[in-house]
């Protein structure tokens, strides 16, 4: 039988599922029934982030405070719902440190289509990796998949990890030719972190310059400015460029050739 506060939860209505989850947020654990929180979790795969995001608060506030939830978190991140799956993950990170169970789900929201879940989920994966190395490795293998999001979302939290093995610093160098220019634009940034000196690096940054894409010449002008330190191709390909009829570009160059100079 549904409760009270259960019936509110599943509500068509905006108003009454938060101010429901408000209600059960504040309640003490030992007041809240089954139906309680299995409906709390519904509301973890609602449509609306103003119903997912203070729902996935609630849900960690109510472990926390050790109600039986985490169960019912696990079972929802193998729910047939992607949405499901990572508001279980989203709560799951709120309530611990680094729930190693909800890797699967968080390394799918990198390529999510909703930029704050993709920044939420790398901010995830970087907390979990931290405690498991061989999360690296699944992030890697994310690299060869779709969409592109997770690809530049992958790079992005190998970077700001500071990965710098030899297959990660291989993997940016083959990211530097994907197909999408969000993917290209963000393996530059990770080269320029962990793999300035790298020669796959230094090759794949001077060709993107080479390019006739005005985005990924700027930006690998711009990445080039800490790429292939003393390399003298580098010194002539930014010269080059910083005589370029488009303002963006010389602009880009110029200011990689005075950083360059200046380290």
């Amino acid at each position: 039988m549904s409760s009270r506060r259960g019936a509110a939860l599943r509500s068509d209505d905006l108003d009454t599922q938060l101010r429901a989850i408000t209600d059960i947020a504040t309640a003490a654990p030992a007041d809240l029934d089954a139906d309680d929180l299995e409906a709390l979790v519904t509301c973890l795969g609602a449509p609306r982030k103003a119903v997912q995001r203070p729902a996935a608060d609630a849900c960690a506030a109510l472990q926390k405070a050790g109600a039986p939830l985490r169960p019912l978190l696990l079972a929802a991140l193998r729910a047939d719902d992607a949405r499901r799956r990572w508001g279980a993950a989203f709560a799951l990170a709120r309530a611990e440190d680094s729930p190693a169970e909800a890797l699967p789900a968080v390394l799918e929201a990198l390529g999510d289509s909703d930029g704050d879940v993709r920044w939420a989920a790398a901010e995830i994966v970087q907390r979990l990796a931290r405690r498991d190395a061989t999360v690296a490795h699944e992030l890697l293998a994310a690299l060869n998949r779709d969409p592109p999001e997770g690809r530049k979302m992958a790079l992005y939290a190998l970077r700001d990890l500071r990965a710098q093995d030899d297959e990660v610093v291989a993997a940016v160098g083959a990211a530097l030719r994907d197909r999408d220019e969000g993917v290209a634009l963000a393996a530059l940034s990770a080269a320029a972190d962990i793999a300035p000196g790298d020669g796959g690096v230094v090759s794949g940054a001077l060709a993107l310059l080479a390019s006739d894409n005005p985005r990924l010449q700027r930006g690998a002008a711009s990445a080039l400015a800490r790429i292939g330190a003393g390399r003298a191709e580098v010194d002539a390909a930014l010269k080059r460029a910083a005589g370029s009829g488009d303002a963006s570009l010389r602009r880009a160059a110029e200011g990689a050739r005075r950083r360059r100079r200046a380290g």
